[in-house]
């Protein structure tokens, strides 16, 4: 699955391809959802989180402005946040503080020019920085997994993350 997707992507002839939608984020979903809480959700939990996270797209397919990755991950994350909430389940965010925003139906007109700003900056990184970006955002693996799935060192990633970081914010 690439990287940066919009539903104008999965659209044709005005019809959304829901099963399309599905099978590609259906992995994507389970691993943000893994990489946040691994073993303190149930299977059946996880698989509701899963669920929802689709009915929330198909309820808000109007109004997703562009990244449909980071729509899907903020939704994601915010249900596995209630759900831990709801069972009692402490969550450190301490991993997550510098994540990237993600879009939100609320998010107000500059927000969203901002974020295709950042969006198109995107295009300029290298292939290297732009997958770790992507892992430590959009799939919210930790620097050790990255720099293990990567063969590179955790210093490394690091180092990579910042420096995108600040051209970003250039």
């Amino acid at each position: 699955m690439n990287y940066i997707h919009s539903i104008e992507d999965y659209t044709n002839k005005s019809q959304v391809d829901w099963n399309k939608i599905i099978d590609d984020f259906t992995p994507y979903i389970k691993k943000i959802i893994n990489n946040m809480v691994s073993e303190a959700l149930t299977p059946e939990d996880k698989e509701e989180i899963l669920l929802d996270v689709f009915f929330i797209l198909w309820k808000n397919k109007d109004n997703i402005q562009n990244s449909l990755n980071s729509y899907i991950a903020g939704i994601t994350r915010n249900l596995v946040k209630e759900k831990l909430k709801k069972k009692k389940i402490t969550y450190d965010i301490s991993d997550y503080e510098d994540h990237i925003y993600y879009y939100d139906i609320e998010t107000s007109s500059e927000e969203i020019e901002a974020f295709t700003r950042i969006e198109k900056e995107f295009k300029n990184i290298k292939k290297i920085d732009l997958d770790i970006i992507n892992m430590f955002y959009y799939s919210s693996m930790s620097l050790k997994s990255i720099a293990k799935e990567l063969n590179i060192s955790e210093f490394n990633v690091a180092n990579r993350l910042s420096r995108v970081r600040k051209k970003i914010k250039k």
